[in-house]
């Protein structure tokens, strides 16, 4: 669904300091991503000499249909949110909390030792990579791409909780999946029973990914 004529757009735009600006474009996908029932609509991301990154996401603000877009400004160092719904003063306060939120999750990422900064920083991008599982499912993409996905999430996940006494869940359940679909056609999509199911058990990694994030920020 795009956003009709008849939505309404609300935006703010933030500032920050770290030099890191993949990390910042992270942290802003998962202060949105990390609501209930959002859905990963779109999204770019370049880096070269300066980071640019951006993405949409559909969601419900005030019980309606809405989407949220992110973008990073690596070259500015800032940060855009806007929201697009049918009610001004609900997304208004929606991004008002997001702000705050973001905020708050960037100052806990400054205080961070580096150790746990790189940890935070892989999970981020586990956390991303179940998004754009979901996001490929749903777009009936080529099992390469769906595959790629669950095995870098699975990589990632695995170096987040490096040396921890307790080993996530989701590294043998993450494993077990590419074992399943590894040998199906990669140029084909996944047959509809196995998508649906690896649609629902994406969620719930994403679920066990935030569960590490909120350690941190």
């Amino acid at each position: 669904m795009d956003a009709s004529e008849d939505m309404v757009k609300v935006s703010r735009t933030l500032n920050y300091t770290t030099d890191d600006s993949a990390t910042v474009f992270r942290i802003a996908w998962y202060s949105v991503a990390s609501k209930p029932n959002v859905i990963l609509e779109e999204h770019t991301e370049a880096e070269s000499q300066v980071f640019d990154g951006a993405a949409k996401f559909s969601l419900r603000i005030a019980n309606e249909k809405a989407f949220v877009n992110i973008t990073v400004n690596g070259a500015k160092s800032t940060i855009g949110v806007e929201a697009e719904g049918v009610d001004e003063v609900a997304l208004g306060a929606f991004l008002d909390g997001l702000a705050g939120s973001l905020n708050n999750a960037l100052a806990k990422y400054e205080s961070l030792p580096d150790n746990d900064k790189a940890k935070l920083k892989r999970a981020l991008v586990a956390k991303a990579c179940w998004d754009k599982t979901v996001r490929e499912i749903l777009n009936k993409a080529p099992l390469s791409d769906v595959y790629i996905q669950v095995a870098h999430g699975r990589e990632m996940i695995i170096k987040a909780t490096e040396g921890e006494a307790n080993v996530p869940s989701l590294t043998l359940t993450t494993s077990g999946w590419l074992s399943r679909i590894e040998s199906l056609p990669r140029e084909e999509t996944l047959p509809g029973n196995i998508a649906a199911e690896l649609a629902k058990k994406s969620i719930e990694w994403k679920k066990e990914t935030q569960d590490i994030i909120s350690r941190y920020i």
